[in-house]
Formats: structure tokens, sequence, C-alpha cells
């Protein structure tokens, strides 16, 4: 029978009781434990190690930067809602991605378009911001070459749309950091002390895809907390215990103003040739911001090596 422990032995340092301990101690104090995760603690594990590794992670990020760099296929779906939560417009198509050397290229295997996609189809201008993203992030067009050893996630001297993708991406690929999004902020840095009161951590032990052992963190928003004093209301990272190598991740992200989203991603990776990289992604997004229509969306991503 599972049940829910608080750290005791880290309270009195946390800052409520008017101390200022690094951050990684006062999220390990409030951490909640399954009994799993409390016999491995007796074992030698460590909840402040492993949230500074959650803190630090880039293995996400380096699959994704995996993919750049390997043969695969993709069953793309991009579907696109009215109000009454209808199909208006949609883009199926399957991709195929080749390697040479250290560049890449991508065609079309075959592709279906329903309604109106695309505001001018023979050139492929897009009508919807979030298609756009879409093939910004997950599609190459011509040939592109890079730096299998540069995986940095951090890009300086962007702007326009490429500044957007990038802070994007960090909220993709290292949830818990802030960034630099309008209306937005620190409001993602889930780990800051600012932001840990607004939030429950748990740490338990699941297995992933009936295989795979996990240490899994969530971050749940308290029912409490006021709509727009958070962004992530949930954030959900499946972690091997061999390696603490990220193998899934689940999120929520909502905020209400003049720029407003509820969006709902999970991404999940699979080892192949003995790297990491994307399985499966899967976008259900309803957001508005000024000047731009609602967009409903969802698309979903399989990826096949």
């Amino acid at each position: 029978m599972k049940f829910k422990l608080i750290l005791l032995f880290t309270l009195l340092h946390h800052p409520i009781f008017g101390q200022s301990p690094n951050v990684t101690k006062d999220i390990s104090a409030i951490v909640f434990l399954d009994s799993f995760v409390v016999t491995a603690t007796k074992r030698g594990f460590n909840v402040e190690d492993f949230i500074d590794i959650v803190q630090k992670d880039e293995s996400f990020y380096q699959a994704f930067h995996n993919l750049r760099f390997q043969p695969h296929k993709a069953e793309n779906q991009v579907e696109i809602f009215n109000r009454k939560h209808a199909i208006k417009a949609a883009n199926y198509h399957t991709t195929e991605q080749f390697i040479d050397g250290n560049c890449r290229t991508m065609q079309y295997l075959k592709e279906e378009i329903k309604g109106k996609f695309y505001k001018k189809k023979k050139i492929r201008k897009h009508k919807y911001y979030t298609a756009r993203m879409h093939e910004q992030i997950f599609l190459t067009k011509g040939k592109i070459c890079g730096n299998p050893n540069n995986s940095s996630i951090t890009q300086h001297n962007l702007s326009g749309i490429e500044k957007h993708i990038n802070e994007l991406k960090k909220l993709i690929f290292q949830p818990g950091k802030e960034v630099d999004v309008p209306f937005i902020g620190g409001k993602t840095a889930i780990f800051e002390e600012k932001m840990i009161k607004h939030y429950d951590f748990y740490i338990s032990s699941k297995t992933f895809e009936e295989d795979k052992e996990c240490y899994v963190l969530r971050a749940v928003v308290k029912p409490e907390t006021s709509t727009n004093k958070t962004i992530i209301k949930y954030l959900e990272t499946y972690f091997d215990k061999e390696d603490f190598q990220v193998v899934a991740r689940n999120y929520h992200l909502k905020y209400d103003s003049l720029f407003d989203f509820d969006i709902r991603m999970k991404v999940s990776l699979t080892q192949y040739e003995g790297k990491y990289l994307p399985e499966k992604v899967s976008y259900q997004g309803n957001w508005k911001i000024p000047t731009q229509t609602r967009e409903r969306v969802q698309f979903l991503i399989d990826f096949e090596y």
C-alpha cells in the first residue's frame, strides 16, 4: 500500500521557518514519496541529488538533437478544429529523413490535405501558426547540416519566430526553466523559490511501457493557487532507474490573460542503436494571442527507425 511521506528531516531549514537554504533542499523538504521510494532512500537513493539531476537534465533535448542525425520515417497527423470541435482542416503525411555525413534532407512519401490547411497551397504558406511551428521544429526543408556534438539548447542573437521557437523548445525540453516569452517570464521556473510554494512535488516508482523501471517526478499545482499564478499545471517526468535518462514526459500548460492557452503534451523516447530518440509526440492545444485567430490544434507524430 503506497503512502505519502514528507521529508521532515529538512523541514526546519525551509524558508517558512526563516531560513534561506539552496532551492534543491527547499524542494526536497516538501516532496511526497511513495513506499517504494522511501525504501530506496534507506538503500542510498538521495532525494536532493535527484532533484538536482532533474533541474540540470539535458538528456531529453539530446534525444531530439540525435533525431537530426538519424535516418527515420515519421507519421504526422495535424488537425485544426472549429468551435464545435469538428475538423475544419488537416494534413496527414509520412516523411522520410535521409542522412549524408552531418547533413540531412527530408521528403514526403505521401500527403493528404483536408480543408484550407494552407493560405497558398502551391508554396505551402501556412494559415495556422501552430502548423507552422510544427513544421519548423520537426520537419526539414532542403539540405541542412549541423554538428552532432553541439547539442546546446541555448542559442543567442535570435529574433522573431526563431527566438519564439527557441524559447518554446526550452519550455518543452527543459520545463522548470525561465523562458523569455511575453506575459509568462519566470512563471515557468517551478523549481525557483518564488514558485515552489504553488506546487506539490511527488516522487514515485513506476514501470514505463511494461518493462522499464523508472522514478517518476510529478509537479502538480496546488488547488488553492489562483489560475494565473502558474503556467505549468502538471508536469510528470519518467527517469530510467539505471541511468536517470528521461524516457517520457507529460505536461499541462495553461494561462488565461491577454495571451491565453491551454496545452497538453505527451512525449516518449525509445533507444535505438545505443542512442535515445523520440518515439511519439502528442500535442493538444487551444490558444489565442492578440492579432491572431484562436487556434484549436492537435498533432501526433510517430517515429520509425
